[in-house]
């Protein structure tokens, strides 16, 4: 609704802005009726003169108005540090609770409250993803910047970017909220408050952390230190030792430390924390849930979760809970996919997919080429792609020749469409399948890439839709068998042959960018069947 008064507050200039906009075009609109009246006399005409007065009237009260508002914030502004503060509403600043809810817009679960009432030196929240640990961060963060004057928070992400996850939502959280209004000045690495409290918001980086305690800052009345998930930094136990050493001058009740997570192998440095939690004098309170503890996640979306994710993924990164480092990806998914080899379906594409050896000693490396099949199924008018490993070469220390040969006669004998081939010592290949006609990709086998391999070759095989003839080497199945996806201790994943023996890896390698690149492949389309042309001879 317009308004001719000048009561907007201060902090509404777009929504007054938005009213002259209305304005203009209205008075725009009156100017163009008046102009092509034809008696300016007629009653509904002065009516119309009336109104496009009145809306002069109110454009210029609004200008005005914005004018005023202006003129105060840079008043304000100007005006020393302690005149511009603002008192925090006593119901915000004795319940955190009630400060989530009406500054944020937040109403707190049950493990998010006992994370931010903890009084425990380190406190831990370690739960599924999409639980809500992140958001019970930046909700302590901000309530421990606001409640104390020349407070500092350290919040450290566990990427290497200024712009991370976390840091962009804390700053969203910011500007959409009243909390705006405390505010000295904000950027993407620091926002200060008008009471002199400091958020940092740094990379995880520990040589950068390390540099930050309560003497850098001057006045410092205590510092919280939150490590976004923590147990998937690169360098965790060398950050934990930085953040230590910057609360080391924090006298013990004001200086505290926030880890929240998901968790991961127990091989993690955050684990040890957790071991240590049953020590009465540690200081140390953990608190531990699985995903469903927001009601937001329903039970169809873990049971989708369950399906599509391995066995450790399941139970880290939903239910909450620490797992062993290794798990066998594949082990149980063998058999059950075994088939009698047999004549593909017409409208079979076939790719291929290689592994070369980095090295000249068989002990280490082979190379492995592999072809796999793709073909659609029609199942009641929706159809469905069905995939087949259907050949597999192990080439010992073959010469780049032998390697360009052996390639050359699956193509040739599965008619295969498309390649990829792993870049390391693949580039001559590559442009041999070229050569050949073979629409070729050569691929970095970076974490993310190996990820996405390997995860969609074990859904298949899961769902059923990846069949394994039964005449591929033994090498593969066993290499198949053993073959490990891994959890560091730094929450990374990694995925190949154990860490003990002499076992390979290679031939897994070649199929799961055979299967990849069907995956990407589209199938081949079956032409639809001619109809018979009939010529009619004109009788003569």
């Amino acid at each position: 609704m317009l308004t001719n008064d000048c009561q907007a507050p201060a902090k509404k200039p777009n929504f007054l802005a938005a009213q002259l906009k209305v304005l203009e075009s209205i008075i725009q609109n009156i100017a163009e009726k008046l102009m092509s009246a034809d008696d300016i006399l007629d009653g509904k005409i002065q009516s119309l003169h009336k109104l496009y007065q009145s809306h002069l009237r109110l454009y210029f009260s609004i200008k005005k108005c914005i004018k005023k508002n202006a003129s105060a914030k840079k008043d304000k502004l100007n005006s020393p540090a302690e005149d511009r503060k603002i008192p925090l509403p006593p119901p915000w600043k004795d319940d955190i609770s009630v400060f989530a809810k009406e500054a944020l817009g937040m109403e707190l679960l049950e493990h998010q409250k006992q994370l931010c009432l903890s009084q425990k030196r380190m406190n831990l929240l370690i739960a599924g993803r999409g639980a809500g640990k992140s958001a019970a961060a930046r909700v302590k963060a901000l309530h421990n910047a606001l409640i104390q004057e020349h407070h500092i928070v350290l919040a450290v992400s566990s990427g290497q970017r200024m712009s991370s996850d976390f840091g962009a939502r804390l700053l969203d959280l910011i500007r959409e909220s009243p909390l705006f209004e405390y505010v000295q000045s904000i950027s993407n690495e620091q926002v200060t408050f008008q009471n002199g409290s400091v958020i940092k918001l740094l990379p995880a980086n520990p040589d950068t952390i390390r540099g930050y305690h309560p003497k850098t800052f001057g006045q410092c009345n205590g510092m919280t230190v939150i490590l976004d998930e923590a147990c998937f930094m690169e360098q965790g136990d060398e950050i934990r030792k930085a953040v230590e050493y910057a609360l080391i001058t924090t006298p013990r009740e004001t200086g505290r430390i926030y880890i929240v997570s998901s968790p991961s192998t127990i091989g993690s440095w955050v684990y040890e924390y957790i071991q240590k939690a049953n020590d009465p004098g540690a200081g140390i309170a953990v608190f531990q849930c699985p995903s469903s503890a927001n009601p937001s996640i329903t039970p169809q979306e873990i049971e989708r979760l369950r399906r599509t994710k391995n066995d450790l993924e399941f139970r880290a990164e939903v239910l909450g809970e620490w797992v062993d480092g290794a798990y066998g990806l594949f082990s149980g998914l063998i058999d059950p996919n075994c088939v009698e080899a047999s004549a593909l379906p017409d409208d079979a594409v076939c790719v291929l997919g290689a592994d070369l050896a980095l090295s000249y000693s068989c002990a280490h490396d082979r190379n492995a080429l592999a072809v796999a099949a793709k073909w659609r199924v029609e199942n009641g008018g929706a159809g469905e792609d069905h995939y087949r490993l259907i050949d597999l070469s192990i080439l010992q220390q073959a010469s780049d020749a032998e390697i360009r040969q052996e390639a050359a006669r699956l193509i040739e004998k599965y008619g295969v469409a498309a390649a990829v081939i792993e870049q390391f010592q693949g580039r001559a290949l590559a442009e041999h399948c070229q050569a050949l006609g073979v629409e070729t990709m050569l691929v970095a086998p970076t974490s993310s890439l190996q990820q996405t391999a390997f995860h969609e070759m074990h859904r298949l095989l899961k769902q059923g839709l990846l069949e394994l003839s039964n005449d591929l080497p033994p090498e593969f199945f066993g290499e198949l068998q053993a073959f490990e996806y891994r959890r560091e201790s730094n929450g990374r994943i990694s995925f190949g042959h154990p860490a003990s023996g002499k076992a390979h890896d290679d031939c897994v390698y070649a199929a799961a960018w055979a299967v990849y690149g069907a995956l990407e492949t589209p199938p081949l389309e079956t032409a639809p069947p001619l109809k018979p042309m009939i010529d009619f001879i004109e009788k003569r």
